[in-house]
C-alpha cells in the first residue's frame, strides 16, 4: 500500500482562521498531514509540536510558502506522494487526493500536479524580457541595484542549479502534489531568501521538475476544480 503525507503551511502572524477552516476540511486525513508554522521569533532547529492534536512544525520563516513545505518535506523524506497546501486552500469539491493518484497512475512520468499554472509565464524567455511582465522593483535588485525581474529570475535559477529550459511555464505554489521519487530526485524545494528568490523557486521547481525528466500538468483543465485558494479568482487568472 501506498504512503502519503500533506503538508500545510502557515506564517505565524496572520490570523488563523484560514488554517483552521482548512484543518476541519482535511480532518479526516489529520494522521497524514504536517502543518509547518513559519515564525520570524524562531532562530534555529525546527521544533515539533502539536497543534489541537495535529502534528505541527515551527520552523525559522525562511522561503516563505516552499520553505514550508520544504520542512516537511525533510521530516518524512520516504513517503510514495506528497500534497502541499497554503493555508488559505480549501476544498471546492472533494476528491483531490483520488484525482490525483489517478493522474500519476496514468502517467508514470509525471511528477508534479497543481491547481494552477501560471500561462502568463508561457512564453520563451526572450518574449518575457520584451513584455509588460519585466518590470524593476525593490524585490527585485542585485547588491543594491534593481534589474528587470526575468533577469533577476533567470540568474536566482541559475544559482539554484535550475535549467530555466524553453519558457517560464510553472504551477502556482498554491496547492502541489508529488510523487515521491519526484520530489527525492529533484533534491526538494529551493529555499530563497528574499520575495524574489521565493518567486523564483516557485518557477524553479516546475523547471527543474522537467529538468529531471519528470512532467508536470495542471489537475484539471480548469483552474482550481478541487481546492480553491481565497486570494485567487476561481478561473486562475488573477488575485481578487
Amino acid at each position: 500500500m501506498s504512503t502519503s503525507l500533506n503538508i500545510i503551511s502557515f506564517y505565524a502572524p496572520r490570523p488563523a482562521e484560514d488554517l483552521y477552516k482548512l484543518m476541519a476540511d482535511l480532518e479526516r486525513h489529520k494522521d497524514q498531514t504536517i502543518i509547518v508554522i513559519n515564525s520570524d521569533q524562531l532562530d534555529g532547529e525546527p521544533q515539533f509540536h502539536s497543534l489541537s492534536g495535529w502534528q505541527a512544525i515551527a520552523a525559522p520563516n525562511r522561503g516563505m510558502n516552499i520553505g514550508a513545505w520544504q520542512q516537511g518535506f525533510l521530516a518524512r523524506p520516504h513517503e510514495d506522494f506528497y500534497f502541499f497546501f497554503q493555508d488559505e486552500c480549501f476544498v471546492r469539491q472533494p476528491g483531490f487526493f483520488d484525482a490525483c493518484l489517478r493522474r500519476f497512475k496514468d502517467n508514470p512520468k509525471l511528477g508534479m500536479l497543481g491547481e494552477s499554472l501560471n500561462l502568463k509565464w508561457n512564453h520563451p524567455w526572450a518574449a518575457m524580457r520584451n513584455s509588460a511582465m519585466n518590470w524593476r522593483d525593490a524585490d527585485h535588485a542585485v547588491d543594491g541595484v534593481q534589474i528587470p525581474r526575468v533577469d533577476y529570475y533567470l540568474l536566482a535559477l541559475a544559482g539554484m542549479g535550475i535549467a530555466p529550459g524553453d519558457s517560464g511555464l510553472h504551477l502556482r505554489s498554491l496547492c502541489w502534489a508529488f510523487r515521491g521519487d519526484t520530489l527525492r530526485a529533484i533534491g526538494g524545494f529551493p529555499v530563497g531568501t528574499s520575495k524574489g528568490e521565493c518567486i523564483a523557486a516557485e518557477i524553479g521547481v516546475s523547471r527543474k521538475v522537467l529538468q529531471h525528466g519528470f512532467q508536470f500538468d495542471q489537475l484539471c483543465p480548469t483552474p482550481f476544480s478541487y481546492i480553491g485558494h481565497r486570494e485567487w479568482k476561481a478561473d486562475g487568472s488573477s488575485k481578487h
